[in-house]
């Protein structure tokens, strides 16, 4: 298993940060650009977490879009190897209610689902730690944070080339759902309430066949 973190900016002002899980969205096509209709999401910070799979070996995701506002990517791993999964979180503050978001993918992979949340009482929409891994087949992937803050938001999640169900441990799972195919998207998270280290795992049934990885975002 390899990691790659991204970003830890140190212990945050505590917070009252809380997070809303508005629901899960796939499209079981190949295509450059993901075009997704939510549910009505309000003025305010929003994440997507994004899940790709491609059996021509680039995972990339060239953007994202939230009601016609640039994302930020937060945190990502991609695979770019044959058969390779991603995962890849994003965020940004939208001026006005929204029912779209749209992700592109320029080598139009076999599949896209998105996991979309709402993040209020926030201190700042920049992420306080990042953090993404791989496991080439493995079941068990996990991330465990430095000290984050009460009143913070834990955003994970998991993208695995097999369409078996997942376990989540140290967050809550709001999602866990099959794209068809050899792909398998599932997210989770929580509101802090202590100051600690959190321990973030997820436990496939199966060792996936294709590739797996995870990414994980916290704000404060």
């Amino acid at each position: 298993m390899s990691g790659i973190q991204l970003m830890f900016l140190g212990q945050a002002q505590q917070g009252n940060a809380t997070s809303t899980f508005i629901n899960t969205y796939g499209i079981t096509a190949s295509q450059t650009t993901y075009n997704f209709t939510t549910a009505s999401l309000s003025a305010g910070l929003v994440v997507v977490a994004v899940s790709t799979e491609d059996a021509n070996g680039d995972t990339t995701v060239s953007s994202v879009t939230i009601g016609g506002v640039s994302a930020t990517q937060a945190a990502a791993f991609y695979q770019n190897q044959s058969t390779g999964t991603a995962s890849s979180i994003w965020y940004a503050i939208i001026g006005s209610s929204t029912t779209s978001v749209n992700v592109s993918i320029g080598n139009a992979p076999n599949r896209c689902g998105i996991g979309v949340y709402t993040i209020e009482n926030y201190i700042s929409a920049t992420p306080v730690y990042t953090n993404a891994v791989q496991g080439p087949n493995e079941t068990t992937l996990s991330i465990t944070t430095p000290s984050i803050s009460s009143g913070s938001v834990i955003i994970a999640v998991r993208t695995s080339g097999d369409i078996y169900s997942h376990t989540w441990s140290g967050v809550t799972e709001d999602y866990d759902v099959a794209l068809a195919g050899f792909t398998g998207q599932t997210g989770a998270s929580l509101d802090t309430s202590t100051i600690q280290a959190h321990t973030i795992e997820s436990v496939g049934d199966t060792a996936a066949t294709q590739g797996t990885t995870m990414a994980v975002a916290v704000w404060s």
